[in-house]
């Protein structure tokens, strides 16, 4: 697939034209959508060697099987970054999330060769996106500026209605991963989805509250480690993330047992076993200060986009109700 130049990742404020600046974020983000979505190759090497945030933490030397290792590692074990699962309250891939997002991208015009159920892949989400950006290029390098107006407002729905309510957990969530080459890239994505969505976000109105209700499971008489668990590894009820790889670096933190997997099956081990060592109020204290990481997260990504904040408020106030509740079960005797 052949990317052309995506010049830099972030190019607002470069002196380009309109026009230019459409291009380089389309080039952007089509490459940034292969990488999610394949990984480092050998077609996107090239491209990617252009982008210095990027070449400075890829594996040297390049291993085309080893990439394909690292990337099948990370989002097929660790993290799913799909819309459905960051945003719905089951912790599924699919359903009605997916249907939605196929949707869209049909009355776009926007093709893809995707199953159903894959087409709210990040990877896919900025596809689509460059696609749109793309017609946006088109239309000012045809003196039509009506046209790359209308393309700018396709852009800022699809933004708002899919990318901005899910994509910066999920790449705030890449970005603690030990994989130091998606770190990175989930950082470059961050900064220039949000930038670009800021420009578009002048005159945008508040946002449905697009996140699930969260229920206040203390309050419940049934629940034990098995409900909180749950709830803790839905991001859309907890406002935080926490991969196999979290929850293993937790457990070597305290020298607990975890056993192997799901992550559910993992955390629930860990829990259980942290009672039977004595650790449980230490290991509740790191979820603590856990949920804290992100609120600080969140934080800065609102003080550095303000166009955008709305978006990432509510998340940020599940993550510190989910402190709340961890602090109440440090001070409570919930057991099973």
């Amino acid at each position: 697939m052949p990317f052309s130049n995506p010049g830099s990742p972030t190019p607002s404020g470069s002196g380009l034209s309109q026009a230019q600046l459409a291009r380089a974020r389309s080039y952007s983000y089509r490459l940034f959508s292969e990488l999610f979505l394949q990984g480092v190759t050998a077609v996107s090497l090239p491209y990617l060697q252009q982008i210095p945030d990027l070449t400075a933490v890829l594996p040297i030397p390049f291993n085309a099987d080893s990439a394909a290792a690292s990337h099948h590692e990370l989002f097929q074990f660790n993290l799913f970054p799909y819309e459905s699962f960051f945003l719905g309250d089951d912790g599924l891939v699919g359903g009605e999330v997916t249907a939605v997002v196929n949707q869209h991208y049909v009355q776009l015009g926007f093709q893809t060769a995707v199953t159903n159920n894959q087409a709210d892949h990040l990877g896919h989400e900025l596809a689509c996106l460059a696609f749109l950006v793309a017609q946006e290029a088109e239309a000012w390098e045809a003196d039509q500026p009506a046209e790359a107006s209308d393309g700018q407002t396709r852009q800022q729905v699809f933004l708002q209605n899919h990318l901005l309510r899910w994509a910066p957990t999920c790449l705030l969530a890449i970005q603690q991963q030990a994989d130091p080459f998606f770190a990175r890239l989930a950082e470059v994505t961050l900064d220039l989805l949000l930038a670009h969505a800021d420009v578009l976000a002048a005159d945008s109105a508040t946002p449905p509250n697009f996140l699930p209700p969260a229920p206040n499971i203390l309050a419940q008489d049934k629940t034990g480690f098995k409900e909180i668990v749950h709830f803790l590894l839905l991001p859309a009820l907890s406002g935080i993330s926490l991969s196999r790889d979290n929850i293993g670096q937790l457990a070597r933190q305290f020298a607990l047992p975890r056993g192997f997997g799901s992550r559910e099956t993992m955390l629930l081990n860990l829990m259980r076993t942290a009672v039977q060592y004595d650790a449980l109020p230490p290991l509740l204290t790191a979820l603590q200060d856990t949920c804290r990481r992100w609120q600080t997260s969140y934080q800065a990504l609102i003080d550095q986009h303000g166009q955008t904040a709305l978006f990432i408020q509510p998340w940020q106030a599940r993550a510190a109700a989910t402190e709340q509740m961890v602090i109440e079960l440090m001070a409570s005797s919930i057991a099973e």
